[in-house]
């Protein structure tokens, strides 16, 4: 029962989605934790649009990207990690625009409980870490164990979704829990975890802002103003911390304290894709293929589309 009440939002969203997604005067986006339209509106920047602009909120990137897939969103906002994971997978879907390493990549950790005896990346070896398959938790394991940070044995990778994994971690089901914001900041602010390793230096950390092939083709405009409004909302979030993080609060039900720390790692200035970008990713795409999650992934420049540019 419990997998099926997570199902039906699901599906309700993609049924709701796909109405709004196939007229051209509406741009569909996909949220995680409310965290996109939350900076948007206490920025001001949801004012005046020339579209009707209807947001869906998913837990994390997964689903998020399969919605884009199903065309049932227009474009929303993931990781590197998850994206090139559903596009090495051939959706539909395509990078078009840039939020660069938020936190200084420490927006995406090993977490684990205050009492555990786990404190560097090495006494992971062997251990059972909890994070969403393809995930930027994903990432962060692979790249770690790649690296040698992780030495062998492999630590044991149990593929649960976020909530799943938080259970999980406060049951003692699993030693760690590779994630991301805002569930880093939850973990360690609410439930007093902390981190042990996260992604300084190990991984790119882009996130990206993904459409769909054919919202690139059909939306082109409603997306570059849509991602334009989005830069400066990050640029407003820059200065404003204390206040998006009040919004993020009431919109989301976080805890005040906890969006306050999501708030701060979170600022970023978006900007158009370029082929530097695209090379970094290299790496990221690398780590799924020598993992043996995506063999038969395409050439990585074909992941992106550089037409969708942010007048500065």
């Amino acid at each position: 029962m419990t997998s099926v009440r997570k199902f039906l939002p699901f599906m309700a969203a993609l049924l709701l989605g796909t109405s709004f997604a196939q007229a051209e005067d509406t741009l569909i986006v996909a949220d995680q934790k409310g965290q996109q339209k939350a900076l948007l509106e206490a920025a001001g920047q949801d004012k005046n649009l020339p579209y009707t602009l209807h947001w869906t909120e998913f837990e994390a990137a997964a689903p998020l990207l399969q919605a884009l897939a199903a065309n049932a969103v227009d474009t929303g906002i993931a990781g590197d990690g998850p994206f090139l994971f559903a596009w090495g997978a051939h959706l539909p879907i395509k990078a078009a625009f840039l939020v660069p390493p938020r936190g200084g990549g420490e927006s995406t950790a090993v977490v684990t409980t205050n009492s555990s005896p786990l404190h560097t990346a090495a006494d992971l070896s062997g251990k059972r870490i909890g994070t969403g398959k393809g995930s930027i938790g994903h990432l962060l394991l692979l790249r770690l164990i790649a690296t040698g940070a992780i030495p062998a044995p492999a630590p044991h990778i149990v593929f649960l979704a976020p909530a799943q994994a938080k259970a999980a971690l406060d049951t003692g089901q699993i030693d760690a829990w590779s994630t991301w914001e805002p569930y880093v900041s939850l973990a360690v602010v609410e439930s007093h975890a902390r981190n042990i390793v996260d992604g300084r230096n190990v991984m790119p950390n882009n996130s990206f802002f993904v459409a769909t092939n054919e919202a690139l083709a059909t939306k082109h405009a409603q997306l570059a103003d849509f991602y334009k409004r989005m830069t400066a909302a990050y640029a407003w979030g820059t200065e404003h911390q204390a206040e998006y993080a009040a919004i993020l609060a009431r919109q989301t039900g976080l805890p005040l304290p906890v969006a306050t720390a999501v708030a701060k790692r979170l600022i970023a200035a978006p900007a158009p894709l370029t082929p530097q970008v695209i090379q970094q990713e290299q790496t990221t795409l690398d780590a799924y293929r020598s993992g043996g999650f995506l063999k038969d992934a395409g050439k990585l420049e074909d992941a992106f589309d550089l037409t969708v540019s942010t007048p500065q």
